[in-house]
C-alpha cells in the first residue's frame, strides 16, 4: 500500500512540473498559465497573488523573504533553488540562472521517471519528458483500471487519486479486519491512525505523546528487529533439516521449511501457499498423535 501510495505521489509530481511556472520568474512569465492543452488563457496577477506564490515557494525552501520587494523576494528564492539543486551561479545573470535551473529540473524529472516507468513496465527509450509523462499517465491509469481518454491532466491525476484511495480503503479495511478495529465512517487518514496505532499496541509500543511519524518509526523499528529474530529462527530450523538457506528471505525460508516437514509426513502441500500448507501440516500431526494415542491405548488392553 506504502509503494502504491508513493508511486502515485511521484507521478502527481513529476506530471505536475510539465505546467509549472517557477515562483522566481518574471511577472511578463508569471503572468502566463497553460490551462490546457488546447487553450492558453492568460491572467495578469496582482502584486498581492504573486507574493502569495512567492511566500508559497520561499516557506517550502525555507527561506525568509519578509520585507523584501518582490524582486528582492525572488533573487533570494531564486539563490535557494539554485542551491538546493546543487547549481553553481558564480557569475551567471538570473535568466542564466532561470535556465539552469530549468536544465537541472528537467534532468531530475527524467531521472525519476525513468524509475517510475521501469517499477511499471513502460519503454520510454528515446520519450522527452512530455511524452513520457504521458506514457507513465496511461500506464499508471490502466494498472488503477482507470479510463483518462479525453480527460486534461489536472482531471486524469484527480481521477487517478481518486482510484487510488479507493483501493486503498479496501486494503485498509483488510487490514483493520485483521487487528479487530472499527474504522466505519473514516477517512483513509484517519483510518490508518488508528491501524498504526492498534499495530503498535500489538506489538507493545508504548505511544504515549508520539505523533503519529514518530509511532509509524517506532512500528517500523519493532518490525525491524522481529524480523531480524525471525530470520535467525527460521534460519537455525532450517539447518537443522539439512537446508541450504544462502540467499533466501523468510518466506522463502519458511516455505523450504514447511516442503522438509511435509515430505518427513508424507503429506502433499504442492500448490498450496504456507498458511493453507500449515494448516494441513497441523492436521496430518493431530492425526498421526490420535492415530498414535489409539495404538498405544489398544495395546495396554
Amino acid at each position: 500500500m506504502k509503494k502504491n501510495k508513493i508511486l502515485g505521489i511521484a507521478i502527481a509530481a513529476i506530471i505536475g512540473m510539465t505546467s509549472m511556472v517557477p515562483a522566481f520568474a518574471d511577472d511578463s512569465v508569471a503572468a502566463t498559465q497553460t490551462t490546457t492543452t488546447v487553450q492558453t488563457q492568460t491572467k495578469q496577477l496582482t502584486q498581492e497573488e504573486i507574493l502569495q506564490r512567492l511566500t508559497q515557494r520561499a516557506e517550502k525552501l525555507g527561506v525568509d523573504i519578509t520585507g523584501l520587494t518582490n524582486e528582492q523576494a525572488r533573487d533570494k528564492i531564486r539563490q535557494a533553488e539554485a542551491a538546493k539543486l546543487g547549481i553553481d551561479i558564480t557569475g551567471l545573470t538570473k535568466d542564466q540562472i532561470n535556465a539552469k535551473i530549468k536544465e537541472v529540473r528537467e534532468a531530475n524529472a527524467a531521472a525519476r521517471l525513468s524509475k517510475i516507468a521501469a517499477k511499471l513496465g513502460v519503454d520510454i527509450t528515446g520519450l522527452t519528458n512530455e511524452q513520457a509523462r504521458d506514457k507513465v499517465m496511461q500506464a499508471e491509469a490502466a494498472k488503477l483500471g482507470v479510463d483518462i481518454t479525453g480527460l486534461s491532466k489536472e482531471d486524469a491525476l484527480a481521477k487517478m487519486k481518486q482510484a487510488r484511495e479507493a483501493k486503498a480503503a479496501e486494503r485498509l479495511a483488510q487490514e483493520a479486519t485483521k487487528l479487530g478495529v472499527d474504522i466505519t465512517g473514516l477517512t483513509n487518514d484517519q483510518a490508518r491512525d488508528k491501524i498504526r496505532q492498534a499495530e503498535a499496541t500489538k506489538l507493545g509500543i508504548d505511544t504515549t505523546g508520539l505523533t503519529s511519524d514518530q509511532i509509524k518509526a517506532k512500528i517500523k523499528e519493532v518490525r525491524g528487529t522481529k524480523k531480524e529474530e525471525n530470520t535467525q529462527k527460521l534460519t537455525a530450523e532450517a539447518t537443522k533439516l539439512g537446508i541450504d538457506t544462502t540467499g533466501l528471505t523468510n518466506e522463502q525460508l519458511a516455505t523450504k521449511i514447511i516442503e522438509a516437514r511435509a515430505a518427513k509426513l508424507g503429506v502433499d502441500v504442492t500448490g498450496l501457499n504456507n498458511k493453507d500448507a500449515r494448516a494441513k501440516l497441523k492436521e496430518a500431526r493431530e492425526a498421526a498423535k490420535a492415530n498414535k494415542t489409539v495404538k498405544s491405548t489398544n495395546g495396554t488392553v
